[in-house]
């Protein structure tokens, strides 16, 4: 995952799409801060694409032999995506703040 760091205003966030290299606060360049992902990173991408196909399945009408279990894969794997997404992102950023020297 990507933080942007700004040396001015000592703002750091998660690195939007969009963001290359200005703070959003204050327009200053800001410093990118990679940490790579561990296994809560992999897992929410990994229950989101499950969730995606799903979905795909119930818009297209496609019967793939699962009745009403579709329904609890489906929700359950987007469910759980977001909470892995959440473990990453807190973990993340304990490690982003801790490469700034934020954390005392």
């Amino acid at each position: 995952m990507k933080f942007t760091y700004c040396p001015e205003c000592k703002d750091l966030r998660p690195r939007s799409w969009h963001n290359w290299g200005t703070c959003s606060l204050c327009g200053a360049k800001s410093r990118i801060i990679a940490i790579p992902l561990s296994i809560y990173g992999y897992l929410s991408y990994a229950l989101s694409a499950i969730g995606a196909v799903f979905v795909a399945l119930e818009v297209t009408e496609t019967d793939v032999g699962l009745g009403q279990y579709r329904l609890y894969i489906m929700f359950g794997s987007l469910i759980s995506a977001m909470v892995f997404f959440y473990i990453e992102l807190n973990r993340t950023t304990e490690l982003a703040k801790q490469r700034v020297g934020k954390v005392h």
